[in-house]
């Protein structure tokens, strides 16, 4: 009897265990539905900018770089100048 009931126990289980699952499962895939849906709808509104626009920005965003390299730079050898200045006194 005891193992019986264990084995119905375990078969009970199971079955609740695989209903929970696919009811998880299923609320799952709908969610993705939704939000595979709404993505859609959202890409639809997208302006996408046009190989001009596209070329425009990359170059702004290069020369941005260069420069901000340079000024960087710039400043490095200065501060290093003043602090190498500023050891050397204290040193002295």
């Amino acid at each position: 009897m005891g193992r019986w009931l264990l084995i119905l126990v375990a078969v009970v289980g199971l079955g609740a265990l695989l209903y929970y699952s696919m009811e998880t499962l299923q609320k799952w895939y709908n969610k993705a539905q939704v939000f595979l849906r709404e993505v859609r709808v959202e890409m639809q509104k997208v302006v996408w900018p046009s190989k001009q626009d596209v070329y425009g920005a990359t170059f702004v965003v290069l020369v941005s770089v260069v420069i901000l390299t340079i000024a960087i730079g710039i400043e490095d050898r200065i501060l290093s100048g003043i602090l190498g200045l500023i050891l050397s006194l204290l040193s002295s």
